[in-house]
């Protein structure tokens, strides 16, 4: 079934995502978005907008990290020859920024807007880090980073900007570990690991980016993939899964990373 044979309005795609569709109309839309690549792009924006705006008008997390690790990583930014501004704007107006840029991705995405050649060599680094063709600078486990301070801490410090470690336990996976990968402008190439009951690998590569703003899914092989990427930060996520549920998975690390 793909959406030539189920016309899915956007607003009944926004219901959807908010849990309000029938569940004989649910099951069917669910099912046209797992075949249609075109309409789980859409999903992925329009549940994307979701998350960014209750992350605009959720209260500010209560258990802020150490001021020690802030101002290590505030520190370790400026040694950097091309510091990002962009770290001394407060976390709300960063997070309302950011749901214009994914309506500025949703526009781009129905429009059909294609990326730019050069996306590719961040998918190329992003596969070579999963199926370890890459030598990483380091290896660091789960069990080395307990605490969610700790993974954010390591995060912020290696790609020199304040970043979190996303928590997708709600949709299954568990953070298993990182690698950290030769960057530019200063700053690393973080791989996270993520794994799922069934230890099937999710995995979030992230570094500065070097083209200009996409959002896309993709498919290599058996491996499907989705490009998310702005004027601040580079990710490619990459899994063995269906377009719909690439679509949730990379909409929840996106939004996780609160940039």
């Amino acid at each position: 079934m793909s959406e030539r044979n189920v016309a899915i309005a956007d607003e009944e795609l926004h219901a959807f995502i908010d849990g309000e569709v029938g569940a004989a109309r649910a099951a069917q839309i669910a099912q046209a978005v797992e075949s249609d690549s075109t309409l789980s792009r859409k999903l992925l924006a329009y549940r994307a907008d979701k998350l960014r705006l209750e992350r605009a008008y959720a209260p500010m997390p209560g258990d802020p990290m150490p001021q020690g690790w802030l101002d290590r990583i505030d520190e370790h930014a400026r040694q950097q020859r091309t510091p990002l501004r962009f770290r001394r704007i407060p976390e709300q107006l960063l997070a309302a920024a950011a749901v214009i840029l994914v309506v500025i991705f949703s526009w781009a995405i129905a429009n059909n807007i294609p990326g730019a050649a050069s996306d590719e060599q961040i998918i190329r680094e992003a596969l070579a880090a999963r199926d370890q063709s890459a030598r990483p600078e380091e290896v660091i486990a789960a069990a080395s980073l307990p605490t969610t301070q700790r993974r954010d801490a390591m995060l912020s410090t290696a790609l020199a900007m304040k970043a979190r470690v996303p928590d997708l336990a709600k949709l299954g996976y568990r953070f298993d570990g990182a690698r950290l990968y030769p960057g530019f402008a200063g700053a690393k190439a973080v791989e996270l690991d993520y794994r799922n009951a069934g230890n099937q690998a999710f995995t979030v590569y992230l570094r500065r980016p070097s083209s200009p703003p996409r959002v896309d899914i993709l498919e290599r092989g058996n491996v499907r993939i989705c490009i998310w990427q702005d004027d601040v930060i580079g990710a490619v996520m990459a899994g063995r899964m269906t377009a719909g549920e690439m679509a949730r998975l990379a909409a929840l690390a996106y939004s996780g990373l609160y940039l």
